[in-house]
Order: structure tokens, then C-alpha cells, then sequence
């Protein structure tokens, strides 16, 4: 079943066109990655979705539903959490508040509580800090409160802007297989991701994102000689 579509669409900021006709689909269930260079337009479509810029042309359809414009409150309200790049805590908060705003749309009932323990069962630490600011965390606890709070919210459609970024590899590790968890679960993921082989290796298919325009997709991207070449590099495995 079909949850995202993202069509023909266009994203400016005065003179500069950040997306120039980008279209994308993720059915339910799947994750897609969405690699390419800095500056290609990878956050600005994640922003895009979740209502944060406006679309200057064309729409994105969320579970049947044409959502073009809407503010970023509705979004999260139809089932859309987004984790932005840069971890975007709230430091001066604790834990606990930082994962209890993860559901503020939601009755702080048994389901909301049954989620929290699911949260802390997934990131030990988080519960060994729950009194502790979020600014005192490290960099890798911070994302694990982002991506807790995020599914405070049980969301059906995840948007991972650069989970792994500046972490150590044994974090990031971990991150790669919540995401894989996660899929299989029933969460949708739209991962944005630096580490294009981690991310093409475990997403069911992929888009490369070049000067604002989808340049290629498909399953089989880690093959692609394009892809190796530009986004893998010549150390890239053998497959």
C-alpha cells in the first residue's frame, strides 16, 4: 500500500531552486533510502514533507490524503514523526520531559506509559538518565532521545535526517539495526543518510538526489556503477 507520494515537486528559496521537480514514493511498511552529496536537497525535501518549507509546485499525498501546505502540527497528527538532522534536543529539559513530549498529541494513558517502557527497553541508557538534562547527554545518547521521542508519538511514516552523523561506529551500528526493528514492526522509514552502503544495504530501495532532481532509483543501487563511483567510493565491498 502506497503512504508516501512525493510528486513533481518544486521548492525555492528566492532564486535558488532547491528541489526542481522531485518525485518519490514509499509504500507501507518499506524502508527508502535517500542518499546524495551536501547541498543536493536531501533536507530540504524531508522539510518539505513535514511542512516545514513551502512547496512552491507540486504535492505530497500522505495515506491517500493530498497534505501540500499543511503546517507541521497536522503533519505529526496524521501518523508523521520527523527526527531532523542535528539531533534537535531540548536541553534544557530533561529526558523524561524530552520523551513526554514525544505524545503530547496523545491521553497520557496505560498505551502512552506501555510505549515509554518500550522506548527505555530499546535505549537502556535513556533510563539510567531520565533526571538528567538533555544538553549533558553525549552525542550519541542525544540521538536516541530524539529518535525515542519521536516514536512517543507512534508514528507511521519516520523521517531519519542523518542518524548516524558523528557518531561513534558501534552507536551508529545500533541505530542502523532500531531502523531495520522498526520496518519490521510496521513503522515506514524515509532515511536520509551520509553512510550511503549502511543505508542501501538495509533499505528495500533507494533514490540518489543530485542538484535538487532525482537522478536514479531503484533496488539495486549498491550495484549501480554510478553509485559506487560517487557515493561509495573505491574501498566499497565487492558484492
Amino acid at each position: 500500500m502506497r503512504l508516501l507520494t512525493v510528486d513533481n515537486t518544486r521548492v525555492a528559496y528566492g532564486n535558488l531552486v532547491a528541489l526542481d521537480g522531485v518525485s518519490l514514493t514509499v509504500d507501507e511498511g518499506e524502508i527508502v533510502a535517500l542518499v546524495g552529496t551536501n547541498g543536493a536537497g536531501k533536507s530540504t525535501l524531508m522539510a518539505a514533507i513535514m511542512g516545514l518549507v513551502p512547496v512552491a509546485t507540486g504535492a505530497v499525498t500522505f495515506d491517500g490524503v493530498r497534505v501540500t501546505g499543511r503546517p507541521t502540527h497536522q503533519m505529526a497528527a496524521l501518523g508523521i514523526a520527523y527526527v531532523p538532522e542535528g539531533r534537535g534536543t531540548l536541553c534544557e529539559l530533561t529526558v523524561r520531559e524530552n520523551l513526554l513530549l514525544g505524545a503530547y498529541s496523545r491521553r497520557w494513558d496505560a498505551s502512552a506509559r506501555a510505549d515509554l517502557d518500550m522506548v527505555l527497553s530499546r535505549f537502556p541508557v535513556l533510563s539510567e538518565r531520565l533526571g538528567q538534562t538533555a544538553g549533558t547527554l553525549s552525542g550519541g545518547e542525544q540521538q536516541m532521545l530524539v529518535i525515542g521521542r519521536a516514536l512517543m508519538s507512534r508514528p507511521r511514516l519516520l523521517l531519519l535526517d542523518e542518524p548516524s552523523l558523528g557518531l561513534a561506529p558501534l552507536i551508529a551500528e545500533r541505530i542502523f539495526e532500531l531502523i531495520v526493528e522498526l520496518a519490521r514492526e510496521g513503522v515506514t522509514v524515509l532515511l536520509v543518510e551520509q553512510n550511503a552502503h549502511a543505508a542501501l544495504g538495509l533499505a528495500h530501495r533507494g533514490y540518489v538526489l543530485e542538484a535538487g532532481r532525482i537522478v536514479l532509483e531503484g533496488s539495486d543501487l549498491l550495484t549501480h556503477p554510478r553509485v559506487r563511483e560517487a557515493y561509495l567510493g573505491d574501498t566499497a565491498p565487492d558484492l
